[in-house]
């Protein structure tokens, strides 16, 4: 036994010195955890030498006040390596900055010119995705990744990517959350998802709510044995933004309920236009375009039609 555990051992040492890791990374759990998490930058001077170039180059007035900054992750992984990113806003864009070996590459995007940002938050995992076009007019898009503790310090820069919302007499908070209490008894895990992706000021106009999409495999006796062919999500239409919050794909080994979810927060002035075709097995797809090569499609029960009509009447009017 013990010649087998050696030999097992010497055959994971070899195969990392092939891979070109000359000395295999021990580090504690915690310590692991830790340096993965994002952190604020709140001050010229506390910024890395090696992104001060970048905000040296920066015009004065973009400079000052610093802009909201966060560097995430702070390690490289051995099993999951992650180069390290800066994320900022200044003057009305969003700086992704990486860093790869001893040089930075930057991308730059006008908030005019962004299609969505993705959030996801899965187990202790958490990040987000921009999706538009760069500086440079090409389509683009870039993940920034860090721990769910130091989710918080992300949000910032979702909220600043979302669309501005007009405080209007008549929208009460705590009436257009109330919208979602009839989806308790059948989801109560995208209630709560639901009310806390609505802002101040925001009114809801439509929700539609698919669970799981399932499809047979075959029978063998008395079981019926199925597949996942599309996990549960919930499209949210207000009046600035169509927001969909779906669970994970990848959990498909669960058996209950799925971690997590991810949110798509789509601004209305960005959609191109809505469509809603059939597909086979009595489903309908659901298309958001965004652009001739971006669109964004949810598969739907043929039961919705009505709802998923009514959502595509709503968008031919605007």
């Amino acid at each position: 036994m013990t010649s087998d555990i050696k030999r097992i051992f010497r055959t994971a040492w070899e195969l990392v010195a092939r891979l070109g890791q000359k000395k295999l990374p021990f580090i504690i759990a915690d310590d692991q955890t830790r340096r993965s998490w994002a952190r604020a930058v709140k001050s010229y001077d506390s910024v890395p030498e090696n992104y001060k170039g970048f905000f040296d180059a920066l015009p004065p007035g973009e400079r000052n006040p610093f802009p909201y900054t966060v560097i995430t992750p702070t390690f490289r992984g051995f099993i999951k390596p992650e180069n390290e990113k800066l994320i900022c806003n200044p003057g009305g864009r969003i700086y992704v900055l990486e860093r790869i070996g001893n040089k930075l590459t930057s991308t730059c995007y006008p908030l005019e010119d962004i299609f969505y940002v993705e959030a996801g938050k899965i187990l202790l995992y958490s990040w987000i995705t921009i999706h538009g076009v760069d500086s440079n007019g090409v389509p683009t898009s870039s993940t920034i990744k860090s721990s769910l503790v130091t989710d918080y310090l992300i949000t910032p820069i979702v909220e600043s990517i979302r669309p501005a919302t007009i405080l209007a007499k008549d929208t009460d908070l705590g009436t257009e959350i109330a919208y979602f209490d009839c989806l308790g008894r059948l989801n109560f895990k995208f209630m709560s998802y639901a009310k806390k992706s609505i802002r101040s000021g925001e009114k809801v106009i439509q929700t539609i709510l698919q669970p799981e999409i399932r499809a047979e495999v075959l029978k063998l006796f008395d079981k019926t044995f199925s597949r996942s062919i599309s996990t549960a999500h919930l499209i949210i239409l207000t009046d600035s933004e169509l927001i969909i919050i779906r669970d994970d794909e990848s959990q498909s080994w669960l058996k209950g309920s799925r971690h997590g979810g991810i949110w798509s927060y789509i601004p209305l002035n960005k959609i191109t236009s809505v469509s809603l075709t059939g597909k086979d097995n009595d489903l309908l797809v659901l298309s958001i375009l965004l652009s001739e090569k971006q669109h964004l499609d949810s598969l739907f029960q043929v039961s919705m039609k009505g709802e998923l009509e009514r959502l595509v009447n709503r968008f031919k009017s605007y």
